[in-house]
């Protein structure tokens, strides 16, 4: 990202230097809070970002035998080849790469906030309030749950790098590494391949050109293609059942803040592909109609979708929400048209806070069941649907406004 003058650029570095400095003082200062305590959370680590089950697969790695042979790894071969090195150098260097990948992350964030201020058209009349680019990136390195999930080292961040670097690149009118982010992103945690339609969108430009969309998706598509065949030849076609395959049979029903775990423990079997078909269907189906209707600003379209993702995905993480949460600032002047802020706010204070209450009576007490924790997570989810509605709303209320001046003051009833 370009600053707009030495003194933006001088507040993002120090938003950076903040942000790191928490994360690096918690690994130093608290190394068993890190690697015991949040390291082991379910809400923070899932079977397909669990840094413990990394280290599991480079050990197999190192003696030979293909890490997706044991049934435990299910994580990308880009996570084996980032961090094959790091196993050679202490411990505090695999901090210090988490520690840069959401520093990444946030300088991602910035840059598309500066991005999205810019070419968007105002209500007439309208005082615009415009997020700073540091101001987002700071709340971004500053939000708890990010903050959290980097502590419990979890593979989830190098997925939201992918996804931040695809949507800054986007944002910035360069469609040809975005589509490689996004292949990776796809490969990290595979959802992300939903945000290829608005990425053709941005490539398209307003007039919605058909070659450079179409030209996006195809690199999309021969990114992520070579990505497969170059893991096929090095670890064998096994790492495709025991990643991507994986995912969307949900085969692994440990427990997690999102809502397949505890369905697919009580369904009964001759059900389970027909549920599995309709769970990982209904987040794939809002790609292309929430792309098209925010189509002149695709960019909002994309923020969207990385809220469906972290409430529809497979595998869900507290960290899903603070990327999500990390690209509002970008839509600041949508403040003064959201209406259920408080009711939202509180369904996810309310999911975030009982989860841990709830595990420790089901888990540690005895004392509740997994309907305890599964009510917690039913509260979350709905906490981000609340938003995601809200904000799809404010978007459309503002586009009446510009396009409709005269009828700033009059009541929009939806029938």
């Amino acid at each position: 990202m370009k600053p707009k003058s030495a003194g933006d650029g001088g507040r993002l570095a120090w938003a950076l230097l903040v942000g790191s400095a928490v994360r690096l003082g918690g690994f130093v200062l608290f190394p068993g809070l890190a690697a015991r305590c949040l390291g082991g959370r379910v809400e923070l680590s899932t079977p397909a970002t669990s840094y413990r089950r990394l280290a599991e697969g480079l050990h197999l790695a190192a003696l030979g035998v293909s890490p997706y042979d044991g049934g435990q790894f299910h994580q990308s071969p880009l996570l084996l080849l980032l961090f094959w090195p790091l196993r050679f150098l202490p411990a505090l260097a695999t901090d210090a790469v988490y520690v840069a990948a959401d520093a990444l992350v946030a300088l991602a964030l910035a840059g598309i906030a500066a991005a999205a201020a810019t070419p968007r058209p105002a209500v007439p009349g309208e005082t615009r309030f415009v997020c700073a680019p540091a101001t987002a990136a700071l709340l971004y390195l500053l939000n708890p749950l990010a903050i959290a999930t980097t502590l419990a080292k979890s593979t989830i961040v190098f997925s939201h790098l992918a996804v931040a670097g695809a949507l800054y690149y986007g944002a910035r009118g360069r469609p040809r590494p975005a589509a490689v982010c996004a292949a990776a992103a796809a490969h990290l945690s595979l959802s992300p391949a939903m945000l290829v339609v608005p990425l053709a969108l941005m490539a398209g430009g307003p007039q919605r050109r058909f070659g450079p969309m179409a030209a996006a998706v195809a690199t999309f598509a021969a990114a992520a293609g070579l990505l497969h065949v170059l893991f096929v030849a090095v670890y064998g076609p096994q790492y495709f059942a025991a990643t991507v395959d994986f995912t969307l049979r949900v085969a692994d029903l440990q427990p997690n803040v999102g809502l397949f775990w505890y369905f697919f423990i009580e369904i009964f079997d001759e059900f389970r592909s027909f549920f599995i078909a309709v769970f990982q269907l209904t987040a794939l189906a809002f790609a292309v109609p929430v792309s098209w209707r925010f189509r002149h600003t695709p960019l909002f379209a994309a923020t969207l979708l990385v809220g469906i993702i972290s409430a529809l995905k497979s595998y869900p993480a507290w960290g899903d929400l603070a990327l999500f949460l990390g690209l509002l600032p970008a839509f600041a002047d949508l403040v003064k048209y959201l209406q259920y802020t408080f009711l939202s706010a509180n369904l996810l204070l309310y999911g975030i806070g009982l989860a841990p209450v709830f595990w420790h009576l089901w888990i540690d007490q005895g004392s509740g069941n997994a309907n305890f924790f599964y009510a917690a997570t039913l509260v979350y989810v709905f906490g981000q649907i609340v938003l995601l509605f809200d904000l799809g709303s404010a978007m459309l209320r503002r586009d009446l406004d510009i396009d409709r001046p005269e009828a700033r003051e009059h009541v929009v009833v939806q029938e």
